[in-house]
C-alpha cells in the first residue's frame, strides 16, 4: 500500500509544504519544498517538487498511489481546489484523507516512537483551531484526551514576543530561546501567557485585532501581531530588524513563560504510571524546553518528533492512514530520506565548473584531518536529511574545542554572535560530556555540559549545548567523528545545518561549491570530491 503525505497550501499565508512516501509502515522518501525551489519554509505553496521527487524515489507513479494523506481537516471549500491542483500537477488525483493537524502533529513523534504507549503533548500556534493538544497512544492508536483552542496558543505568545523584539515571528523563535540563556528572567513582567489549573491561557487585549481578522488564515510577519507599540511595563517594541543582545532580559522572560506553560499543561495529564512522553508542533522545536523536561526525571524516555514544524505533518498524516491499515514503522533514528547524488554526477559538474578537486578513497578520514588541521568543511553525503536539523548529510563541521572556531562559523552563517551551536557526539561519550545519557537522534534536546567538556565552541553562554547523539549505524559519518577522536581526543565534532543567512539547507552539490566559495568556510567534502581552499 502506498501513501502520500502531503502538506501545503493554495496561496495561502501557510508554510513548510513538504511530501512523504510511505509502503505499507515503511517511510520510502520524505522532502520539504523549500529545499528544491530555495524558498524558506515555502511559504503559500503546494510541495509540487516534493512530490515528484517522492514518487520518482519509490518508483511509481502517482496513479500507483492508493490514498494521499492531507493533515488538516478543517480548511473550507479545500477539497475541490486540492483534487483540481492534483489533476492539473500531476494527472490524477487518488483519494484523499483529511486527517486532524493535532492528529497528524501527535502521529509524527509517536509512531515511529518504537514506544508501544506514551503520552503526547502538542503545540503550536494553531492548526484546524487547536493550539495544544494532549493524546494518549497505545499500539497504534492515537486517544484525544484535551485540547486547547484558539488564541490560548503557546506558538501565537512565542511568535508575537519574538515579532516584538524585532524578529520574524514563525522563524526567529528559535533565536529568542537563544538569546534568552544571555539574560534573566524578570519575575515583574506582565503575565501575558499564563496557565489555569494547567491549560494555557492567554490574555488576548495585547494582541492587535488583525491577529483574529486572518484567523484562521496563518498570520504573515509584515503585519502586527502587537496591538501597541509599547506594552505596558516592557521597553517598547523593536522594528523589524533582528534581534538585540540587550533584549537579553525580555527573551529570557519569554523563554521562562514558554517552559513554564508547557510544563505545567505536561504535569496536567501526568500519570504516575506514565514513563514515555513524545512532544511534536513548533513549540516543541524549543530545545531548552525539551531539554528541562528531559532532565527533570518526570519520563524515563522523551521522543522528540524529527519534523516537529508542519513539514512534519505530511510524514504524521501518511502514518495516521497507515496505522488504520495495520502498518506502523520501526523507531525511527535517522532523517535521511531525501535526495542523493552519484558520484558521477558531482565529479561532472566540478568538471564542468571548472572547479579543482581530487578524489579520496576515504572521505569520513580526509575530513577528519582537515578537521583536525583547523580547516572548516563543507560536508555533503548521502541522503538529505527531512526536517530543520542537519544531521550528517547536509552539514557544516568545525572543531568544537575552541572559542575561536565559534566566532568563525558564525561568520560563515551570517549568524548573530550570541547564537549557540550543537555537538555531533559519539554516543557512548555523551555521559562524559553531559554527565547522563540520553539518545537525541535529531538534536532535540539542550542539556548542561559537564565540566570541562572539550566542546567549547558548542556549549553556549550558560554552560549548556545541544547534542546529537551518533550511534554505530550512522555509518560514514560516525567514521567520520571517530577518526577525528583518534587525532584529536575530541569525541565530538560541531556541526551546524550546510547554509548561510535566510536561505534553506544545501540540497545539491553545485550549491555546496556556490556556498564554499562564497563564504570563508575551507573546505568541501562533496561524496568522494574534495574541493580545499589552501593548498
Amino acid at each position: 500500500m502506498y501513501i502520500l503525505g502531503v502538506h501545503g497550501t493554495l496561496g495561502r499565508a501557510d508554510h513548510d509544504a513538504a511530501a512523504v512516501l510511505i509502503r505499507d509502515g515503511e517511510i520510502i522518501a520524505a522532502a520539504e519544498e523549500e529545499r528544491f525551489v530555495r524558498y524558506k519554509h515555502a511559504v503559500g505553496l503546494m510541495p509540487d517538487h516534493a512530490i515528484r521527487f517522492v514518487l520518482a524515489a519509490g518508483g511509481i507513479s502517482i496513479h500507483e498511489v492508493n490514498v494521499v494523506a492531507f493533515p488538516r481537516a478543517t480548511w473550507r471549500g479545500f477539497e475541490d481546489r486540492f483534487v483540481a491542483y492534483l489533476w492539473y500537477q500531476f494527472g490524477h488525483a487518488p483519494p484523499v484523507e483529511y486527517v486532524d493537524h493535532h492528529l497528524s502533529h501527535a502521529a509524527s513523534a509517536y509512531l515511529p516512537s518504537g514506544f508501544d504507549d506514551a503520552l503526547i503533548v502538542t503545540a503550536d500556534q494553531a492548526g484546524d483551531g487547536i493550539c495544544c493538544a494532549v493524546f494518549r497512544g497505545h499500539d497504534t492508536t492515537i486517544i484525544p484526551v484535551e485540547s486547547v483552542g484558539w488564541p490560548d496558543s503557546i506558538g501565537l505568545y512565542a511568535a508575537a514576543m519574538t515579532q516584538y523584539l524585532g524578529g520574524r515571528s514563525n522563524h526567529d523563535e528559535y533565536k529568542v530561546m537563544g538569546l534568552a540563556a544571555h539574560g534573566t528572567p524578570d519575575r515583574t513582567h506582565p503575565v501575558l501567557l499564563g496557565s489555569d489549573a494547567g491549560r494555557p491561557h492567554i490574555d488576548t487585549s495585547w494582541l492587535h485585532t488583525e491577529v483574529f481578522h486572518r484567523h484562521p488564515l496563518f498570520h504573515t510577519d509584515q503585519l502586527p501581531m502587537i496591538a501597541a507599540d509599547q506594552l505596558p511595563g516592557l521597553s517598547p517594541r523593536r522594528l523589524p530588524g533582528g534581534l538585540h543582545r540587550e533584549d537579553a532580559d525580555l527573551a529570557a522572560t519569554v523563554q521562562a513563560s514558554i517552559e513554564t506553560t508547557f510544563t505545567a499543561l505536561v504535569d496536567r495529564h501526568r500519570a504516575p504510571t506514565d514513563t514515555r512522553l513524545c512532544l511534536a508542533g513548533g513549540v516543541a522545536e524549543n530545545s531548552v524546553l525539551a531539554g528541562k523536561l528531559a532532565a527533570s526525571g518526570r519520563f524515563t524516555d522523551i521522543y522528540v518528533a524529527p519534523a516537529c514544524g508542519d513539514a512534519g505533518t505530511a510524514l504524521g498524516a501518511a502514518l495516521v492512514v497507515a496505522a488504520g491499515h495495520g502498518f506502523r514503522p520501526r523507531r525511527l533514528t535517522h532523517t535521511q530520506f531525501g535526495p542523493s547524488w552519484g558520484e558521477d554526477r558531482i565529479g561532472s559538474m566540478l568538471t564542468t565548473c571548472g572547479i579543482e578537486f581530487r578524489r579520496t578513497d576515504d572521505p569520513a578520514a580526509t575530513a577528519a584531518e582537515l578537521l583536525a588541521q583547523q580547516q572548516i568543511v563543507a560536508w555533503f553525503q548521502g541522503r538529505m536529511e527531512f526536517g530543520p536539523r542537519a544531521l550528517g548529510a547536509r552539514s557544516l563541521l568545525a572543531d568544537p574545542s575552541t572559542v575561536e572556531m565559534r566566532r568563525r562559523v558564525n561568520m560563515i552563517k551570517r549568524r548573530e554572535q550570541f547564537r549557540p551551536f550543537g555537538p555531533s557526539v559519539l554516543s557512548e561519550y555523551i555521559p562524559d560530556l553531559f554527565g547522563r545519557r540520553i539518545d537525541a537522534p535529531f538534536m532535540s534536546f539542550t542539556l548542561p555540559t559537564a565540566n570541562n567538556a572539550p566542546i567549547v565552541a558548542a556549549t553556549h553562554v550558560d554552560g549548556t549545548s545541544r547534542p546529537h547523539t551518533v550511534n554505530s549505524e550512522t555509518g560514514l559519518y560516525r567514521r567520520l567523528i571517530e577518526g577525528f577522536h583518534q587525532l584529536t581526543g575530541t569525541p565530538a565534532v560541531l556541526n551546524t545545518s550546510l547554509n548561510s543567512g535566510w536561505e534553506p539547507i544545501i540540497a545539491a552539490p553545485e550549491q555546496a561549491v556556490a556556498f564554499l566559495f562564497s563564504s570563508p568556510a575551507d573546505a568541501a567534502v562533496i561524496g568522494h570530491h574534495v574541493i580545499t581552499k589552501k593548498p
